[in-house]
């Protein structure tokens, strides 16, 4: 068996305390959240907290930091391998609404008044990575030009998020309500809006002779440069 090494230890210890943090600051909130609590929940003594986080602020933007990169990556992992704009913004949406069901209480509390007025410094940038996956999604379905020129980023950003989070706390109350169907009606809302039809995508034909148009422009530039 491996012995553990002091750096584990140190790293496996720091993810407990984290751990009962969450369960603190969510049960509690941010003011109610003790951190004599905090240790006892996660099995060390109070002034070993400290050593890791000087404060409670510090420990709570440290809680934060550590909620959302953990969603932005589950979020860049679901959208790898999706090519198409709605086919990743489908995977993105399914992953999204999961998690708001699973851990609303923690999202919640991310997003608490707290947290807005900046009394933890640098939490609004951790949220700001995680929507960034999906501005990457959006500025790359314009670069492909599948979609519509006139689509306003931050409206179709706000239906995408704003309907996910209305619709799972939906689904927390009336349990009988599938996730699928939401995702599913969202992407196909999103499509009818933003998605450019085949009419408008211009013609693959008229593409590739511009495109060999411009190859033997290049080659007479070449030629002649050869000769002089």
């Amino acid at each position: 068996m491996t012995a553990v090494t002091r750096r584990e230890r140190v790293e496996q210890k720091e993810r407990a305390i984290l751990e009962a943090a969450a369960e603190a600051f969510v049960e509690s909130g941010y003011d109610g959240a003790r951190m004599a609590d905090i240790a006892k929940r996660a099995g060390v003594a109070e002034g070993t907290v400290y050593l890791y986080f000087k404060t409670k602020t510090d420990l709570m933007r440290a809680f934060v930091a550590d909620f959302w990169g953990d969603l932005t990556q589950r979020a860049e992992q679901a959208v790898a391998d999706k090519g198409e704009t709605f086919e990743a913004l489908d995977a993105l949406a399914a992953m999204h609404l999961q998690n708001l069901i699973e851990r609303f209480d923690v999202v919640e509390l991310t997003q608490s008044g707290r947290v807005r007025r900046g009394d933890t410094p640098g939490n609004r940038e951790f949220m700001k990575a995680y929507v960034a996956v999906f501005d990457r999604i959006w500025r790359r379905g314009m670069d492909r030009s599948e979609l519509i020129e006139t689509a306003v980023h931050w409206q179709a950003r706000d239906i995408f998020f704003g309907s996910l989070e209305y619709a799972a706390r939906t689904i927390r109350l009336h349990r009988d309500r599938t996730q699928a169907s939401v995702v599913d009606n969202l992407i196909e809302t999103l499509k009818k809006r933003y998605a450019v039809t085949t009419k408008e995508k211009p013609s693959t034909q008229k593409s590739e002779r511009l495109l060999q148009r411009l190859e033997a422009a290049v080659t007479r530039l070449e030629n002649t440069s050869n000769r002089a």
